[in-house]
């Protein structure tokens, strides 16, 4: 036992962080004791553990670091190499049927012959389980006892068919009259897979129940499918499949509106364990009561049931089997509708034959429902992410069955509700099928960026302006040609309405917008097929039509065509405000008969950029600007009283002498209010410190 426990000290540290020690003493010790044992499964363990050591591939380390559910942990090991020794303390499972108040050893129930359902545990799914197991050949869980009363088994679950549950069968909830809280059967291990399924799903005989194609998975790693008796089904190949040993079948009555004919129930599972071809029936089995075996015709199964539960022998149907693990992160992968924040996958078929690709999702198990679910990724890259094509997503287990055309390739993303660690697996009966990682630079150019205050800058505002404002370059470097590119702006609140629009970069009046959309779409707003022309600069405006005060923005740039031009575009964001210029003054300031002068003074030669914004875009209100040296002497300006244009006024690359001061005069005409409540904002940028008199700031 001493050997045991220092080998299993010795696969904490190998495989699990913190350590905390360092084991190639160690491990040198266990060699040694190894070399004289004749302990052939501690031997071996023993060499797997060096072989590791030597080289950990990061899969199998991975494996290990996903193996705690519920804080206990379930390691990746083989019952024949595991040891005798249980990994967790082992409890006794949460018991609320008060009835049940004594505790004893687990027994069999010698004097049945057929496996039933204990009525106190909501577990029909599980037993519905083992029942199709058992009526079709199917070998359960691999189970060894390793003391008195402790035996590992073997379970489906987190990734690997091997993690190792241990049970303890020495006090099992018993009443007055000996009957026990563990299902019906002359086979004890039977009840011992049940107590290690209840352990792993609840850590308590009141189980949540599931379904079977769930539970079967977790018994045999046959992969499940869910299929919706709303949806055409051909229940004559199914059976063929299931009589060649290809899959498992089983119904579920759900909440079907439909009347059960007695003594069928609601809400409860029933395997099938035969069919008659010619008759067009099924032979179905109540988890409950073994002596109802219900015939039941194909269009009545259709009809009569709300799901067919399929699990299918892959190894049978494959050649292949691959997995893959990640882990979603919901802050990094949800924050935004699209599918290009999701992880991602290259699914290829390099063979000369189309193949048919199947893609098991399997959720690690965690507290709660959530969905997660596959998905082909769309030819249009800028839809919305939608609810999944195909297979279940609520339950855990999805399969997404595909065809690939030879020599092509398929791009695969997965969404989630939940952070969760994730296994991949791929079937395939072609060794040339590959599924690799991608990433959304693949696709897509992102940037983001967040925006406050901008509530009052919508279309047609006199501070559109102040909107979050990026710069867009095509292919800066190459021949000048037109190149056709797809915009998408998409704000992380889905109330929001927001706009995108696009200008020439020397537009700093937002006056010329090309293909102008003044459209306020929920959430996103999506510029398809617009023609650019490279080697040309672009500004690509964000603006919401919203009063919420933070904002969020992902703006994407997808290639429409040309995938290599994707990687010769380049986008950042600018500040138009104040010129792009360092320092920055913005001022509210009161117009004295119709007019207002404000003072600055530059210790240097300076550059400024001035903005005067009026307080509307009256087309009735009129500016002059005109920027007058400390002698009166006008240098910089308009020359005439003009309308605003969307972005105000504005006079840039004002180069200035210093040390001077200098005089910006605002002349106003049309006012239809009243003087003392009309206020000009004026918006200073310039490349070194400006002092200013005491009136403007």
């Amino acid at each position: 036992m001493d050997d045991w426990k220092l080998l299993n000290e010795v696969r904490r540290s190998l495989y699990l962080p913190k350590g905390g020690r360092n084991i190639k003493d160690v491990l040198g010790k266990l060699i040694m004791v190894a070399s004289k044992s004749d302990d052939i499964d501690f031997v071996k363990s023993v060499l797997i553990v060096k072989e590791h050591f030597d080289s950990l591939h990061p899969k199998h380390k991975l494996l290990w670091l996903t193996s705690r559910v519920h804080g206990d942990l379930y390691p990746p090991l083989s019952v024949d190499i595991a040891g005798p020794l249980p990994w967790n303390g082992i409890t006794q499972l949460a018991n609320d049927k008060s009835q049940y108040c004594f505790k004893l050893p687990l027994k069999c129930n010698a004097e049945i012959s057929e496996i039933s359902q204990c009525r106190d545990i909501e577990n029909c799914s599980f037993v519905a389980s083992l029942i199709s197991m058992k009526a079709h050949g199917v070998e359960g869980p691999r189970t060894r006892k390793v003391g008195d009363s402790i035996y590992h088994v073997n379970l489906y679950f987190n990734g690997s068919g091997h993690r190792l549950v241990s049970v303890d069968t020495s006090t099992v909830p018993t009443d007055e009259a000996g009957h026990q809280l563990s299902m019906c059967s002359r086979n004890l291990m039977d009840k011992i897979v049940e107590i290690a399924y209840l352990r792993v799903r609840a850590n308590s005989y009141a189980s949540r129940g599931s379904n079977t194609a769930v539970d079967t998975f977790m018994l045999t790693g046959y992969a499940p499918e869910v299929k919706s008796t709303t949806q055409p089904i051909m229940m004559e190949n199914l059976i063929k499949l299931l009589q060649a040993g290809a899959c498992l079948l089983a119904v579920g009555t759900g909440s079907h509106p439909s009347v059960l004919p007695l003594p069928l129930l609601h809400n409860h599972d029933y395997p099938i364990i035969g069919a008659d071809l010619k008759g067009q029936k099924v032979i179905l089995q109540d988890p409950l009561d073994p002596r109802l075996r219900p015939e039941v015709s194909f269009k009545d199964v259709v009809r009569g049931y709300e799901q067919l539960y399929v699990n299918w022998h892959t190894k049978k149907l494959f050649t292949y089997e691959r997995t893959f693990e990640f882990f979603y992160n919901l802050d990094k992968c949800n924050r935004f509708d699209t599918a290009m924040e999701k992880p991602l996958f290259i699914l290829e078929n390099k063979s000369d034959s189309t193949q048919s690709v199947w893609l098991l999702l399997e959720s690690h198990l965690i507290q709660g429902k959530s969905i997660a679910y596959l998905q082909e990724l769309q030819t249009n890259l800028m839809t919305t992410l939608g609810a999944p094509h195909e297979g279940a997503c609520d339950i855990g287990l999805q399969l997404l069955k595909l065809r690939l055309p030879r020599r092509e390739s398929k791009t695969i993303f997965c969404h989630s509700s939940v952070s969760n660690a994730y296994t991949v697996h791929l079937y395939t009966n072609c060794n040339d099928v590959t599924m690799t990682r991608s990433a959304a630079e693949k696709f897509a150019l992102v940037i983001e960026c967040n925006a406050d205050n901008v509530s009052d800058c919508y279309i047609g505002s006199p501070f559109y302006y102040k909107n979050p404002t990026f710069e867009l370059n095509i292919d800066p470097r190459g021949d000048p040609r037109q190149v056709t590119v797809s915009l998408q702006l998409i704000s992380q609140n889905p109330t929001d309405m927001v706009n995108l629009q696009i200008y020439n970069m020397d537009d700093d009046s937002l006056q010329r917008p090309i293909l102008m959309d003044t459209h306020y779409a929920q959430q996103r707003h999506d510029r398809p097929f617009i023609p650019l022309f490279s080697k040309v600069s672009y500004k690509l405006v964000c603006s919401t039509y919203s009063e919420q005060p933070d904002h969020s923005y992902r703006l994407q740039v997808f290639s429409s065509g040309d995938a290599s031009l994707l990687s010769r575009i380049r986008i950042k964001q600018i500040h138009v405000e104040f010129g792009g210029l360092p320092f920055q003054l913005e001022r509210k300031v009161k117009c004295v008969e119709k007019r207002c002068r404000i003072s600055f003074f530059t210790a240097t030669n300076n550059t400024c950029f001035i903005r005067v914004v009026p307080p509307t875009l009256s087309r009735s209100v009129q500016l002059r600007c005109i920027v007058l040296k400390d002698d009166g002497i006008p240098i910089y300006g308009t020359e005439n009283f003009q309308s605003p244009l969307p972005a105000g006024i504005i006079l840039e690359n004002c180069h200035i002498l210093g040390p001077a001061t200098y005089v910006l005069l605002v002349e106003v005409n049309g006012i239809k209010t009243e003087l003392e409540s009309f206020f000009v904002t004026l918006a200073i940028g310039s490349a070194k410190k400006l002092i200013t008199d005491e009136n403007f700031g």
